[in-house]
């Protein structure tokens, strides 16, 4: 179902899309803390797996004004203060001064992803749903996950680099969820949660499996020429959009069944659909890594936009994984790896450190 929940075209056509929040390694890659500092100022760190972090200290509004350039160091940090209004840029009152006159105080945040960059899983989405709910925590704002699931939306239309609500819900609600939203503004997003056997669940993590690329490539790209073929109504790329939300019906049924033969064949279908509205996604590796796996799985499709990152797929049989794994070694120029994933269902999580 995925990119019927991207802007435009879910608020004009309507969106319905199944997502399954993972663990990667049998951990969470993806978080942020924050903590109040005495002075009126905002310290943002990312943490690199494996490198030096940066650190970004922002003492006046001016050093906020790039939070919509995507590449821009602590741009999703500087937006997320922007998105829920803990700081007015517009303002003429001085950061140190806003933040001392609401707050008593500033704010100190960290963020990581030990995930690959351009990985396809939805990572940005989800790391700014952790530094919502960590700098909103702080600041003593409640929240709810639904009122997070929408934050986010207009926390990457902030960043510019757009982006739907499926991310989100995969991450911060977790388990299988189907992701439901009407042609309509405003845009409500409702979220269903399956009822899946846990046997049912238990087979599934047998039968997944996550393939790194080795390639990455930011959506972004992919992203815009989705929207530009929408806004030119092509009639194929409408069938399409009206087949994603059937598909994304068909395989929530396929879970709540446990028949893993026609979930690969939903994951399959989606992937031609994909790359009818994105030509773009599929690059040679993909294809490549595809074709050598095809004899073992039920289905395969590319995570995300497409065009590198991780691709997933279901196994015929649980014992192939390891098969797998030797195939793609003796793949001379590949460099595909494969993470373990299960499901994870508890979503966001909020703990209180001293």
């Amino acid at each position: 179902g995925g990119w019927s929940d991207t802007p435009p075209i879910t608020y004009e056509h309507g969106g319905a899309v199944i997502m399954v929040g993972l663990l990667v390694n049998g951990k969470r890659p993806i978080g942020a803390r924050a903590k109040r500092i005495k002075e009126g100022s905002l310290i943002l760190t990312l943490i690199n797996e494996g490198s030096a972090s940066t650190e970004i200290h922002c003492r006046t509004l001016s050093d906020l004004e790039d939070y919509c350039q995507p590449h821009a160091p602590g741009s999703l940090l500087k937006a997320a203060f922007i998105c829920v209004n803990l700081v007015d840029l517009h303002s003429t009152t001085p950061l140190s001064q806003q933040l001392l006159d609401n707050f008593g105080c500033g704010f100190e945040v960290q963020s990581w992803s030990n995930l690959p960059h351009g990985s396809g899983m939805g990572t940005s989405s989800i790391l700014a749903g952790a530094v919502l709910a960590a700098i909103l925590t702080a600041a003593g704002r409640s929240f709810n996950t639904t009122g997070l699931i929408h934050a986010v939306l207009y926390l990457e239309q902030l960043l510019t680099t757009g982006g739907g609500w499926q991310d989100q819900i995969g991450g911060l609600v977790g388990g299988v969820r189907l992701g439901l939203s009407e042609a309509k503004l405003p845009l409500k997003v409702d979220v269903d949660e399956l009822d899946i056997r846990k046997d049912y669940i238990d087979k599934f993590n047998e039968r997944l499996v996550l393939i790194y690329t080795g390639k990455t490539r930011l959506a972004r790209n992919l992203l815009q020429d989705v929207v530009r073929n929408w806004y030119a109504r092509n009639p194929r790329i409408v069938s399409t959009e009206d087949s994603l939300v059937k598909l994304a019906r068909e395989c929530s049924n396929a879970f709540m069944d446990g028949d893993f033969e026609l979930l690969g064949s939903c994951i399959s279908r989606y992937w031609e659909m994909k790359k009818l509205l994105a030509p773009g996604c599929e690059s040679i590796t993909i294809a490549r890594i595809m074709s050598v796996l095809r004899p073992y799985v039920y289905g395969m499709c590319s995570a995300g936009a497409g065009g590198g990152g991780f691709i997933y797929g279901i196994l015929k049989e649980p014992d192939y994984r390891s098969l797998v794994r030797m195939i793609l070694q003796q793949q001379e120029g590949l460099e595909a790896v494969v993470y373990d994933a299960s499901v994870d269902d508890s979503g966001l999580t909020v703990t209180f450190e001293e």
